[in-house]
């Protein structure tokens, strides 16, 4: 529960930061350098040696999963807060038919609650209180410092305690300003 209320306070920053020109403009950069394509390069490149397969892919990452006009906003997002959960809306028969992008504030993820099974995984809504099972859900995250674990860390996080420094001297400068401006006046 403590670590959880300090995710949130985590997100809360993130969300607060984007509304610096730089650190936003810093997002876009970021998310772009990791969805650029070309004609010579495309975004994806699917090699299998079933061609049947090889269709079935395409047609899921290009047709349902869009990811030529999704993948920029995921990437940003992910950058953002060091997590994406992504719900997959699968059809018994179909597959998968289409996805929502889950906020990342509001789902938990549930690690070693089956004894029996030490990597069974859960995803949890905490404002709508609906469980979801691992094949459900497409969690993005950026891994390497395990500080987090099991979520991912922020491109942001390496700034946020100077960020939060410069909010500070903001605050007292206005502050000053105020209190002196009635000496001001009166000189």
């Amino acid at each position: 529960a403590t670590s959880n209320a300090a995710r949130a306070e985590r997100y809360v920053d993130f969300d607060q930061m984007e509304y610096m020109p730089e650190i936003a403009s810093a997002l876009d950069i970021y998310a772009d350098e990791m969805t650029v394509s070309s004609q010579v390069q495309p975004l994806l490149n699917i090699n299998c040696p079933n061609e049947e397969i090889e269709d079935i892919l395409h047609k899921l990452f290009y047709n349902t999963l869009n990811i030529e006009f999704n993948i920029f906003g995921w990437c940003r997002s992910m950058c953002k807060y060091g997590d994406y959960f992504l719900y997959l809306d699968i059809d018994e028969n179909l597959g998968v038919k289409s996805t929502i992008g889950l906020p990342p504030q509001e789902i938990e993820r549930l690690e070693g609650q089956d004894k029996t099974n030490p990597n069974y995984v859960q995803f949890q809504s905490n404002s709508g209180g609906i469980t979801f099972e691992n094949w459900q859900v497409a969690h993005f995250r950026v891994l390497g410092n395990d500080k987090y674990a099991p979520y991912g860390t922020s491109t942001l996080e390496a700034c946020r305690r100077i960020w939060r420094q410069l909010q500070l001297l903001e605050d007292a400068m206005m502050a000053y300003r105020v209190v002196r401006s009635p000496e001001r006046r009166i000189f």
